[in-house]
């Protein structure tokens, strides 16, 4: 017995499984692409780590200090005792700055720089939920360094009320009543 096909179906077509197969395979090639598309988007839009915490000059790549030597605010090779970058693409063309004599701003390309002795007073605002802005206001300037959570604010406002208290000559003030007191040694007498 011999299977005969009908002649209607003897004309060479692929059929309904090759377009199918077809189908899915510019299916899962179109699923590829956005998925590339979505991790190359995420990437560009990703945070580098550490990008906006208060660190020490010698953690931050060159290239990140260099619109501050380029305005003026950092010598050559000055490494800074803090920045902070408050930039929205991550390289430093807004930021903030302590130096061994003063602290300091960069933004739009405008350096403003008020030393120790200048400072008259320092102001901690919260602008939202989660963020800061610590204005340092000096004789005749003044420069407001904005932070997010985590970013050490707390750390910079220290920094900048120590070396306030330095360059005019006061001493720490003790942080709590129960602080001890650090007069002479008694055998010092």
């Amino acid at each position: 017995m011999s299977t005969t096909t009908p002649p209607e179906l003897d004309t060479g077509l692929p059929g309904c499984g090759l377009g199918l197969y077809a189908m899915l395979l510019m299916f899962i090639c179109l699923l590829g692409l956005i998925g590339m598309i979505g991790g190359t988007i995420g990437l560009l839009n990703s945070e580098p780590q550490g990008a906006r915490s208060l660190v020490h000059g010698s953690e931050v790549p060159t290239w990140r200090l260099q619109p501050m030597r380029d305005a003026g605010l950092l010598e050559l090779t000055e490494v800074p005792g803090a920045w902070h970058d408050e930039s929205p693409m991550y390289d430093g063309t807004t930021s903030c700055v302590v130096r061994t004599g003063s602290v300091g701003r960069l933004a739009d390309g405008i350096a403003t720089e008020i030393s120790w002795s200048a400072i008259t007073e320092t102001e901690v605002k919260r602008t939202e939920q989660e963020r800061m802005s610590i204005t340092i206001h000096g004789r005749d300037t003044a420069l407001t360094c904005h932070f997010g959570p985590e970013e050490g604010a707390d750390r910079f406002l220290r920094q900048v009320e120590s070396e306030r208290k330095k360059a005019l000559g006061e001493g720490p003030t003790p942080e709590s009543p129960d602080a001890p007191d650090l007069g002479p040694a008694s055998g010092d007498r």
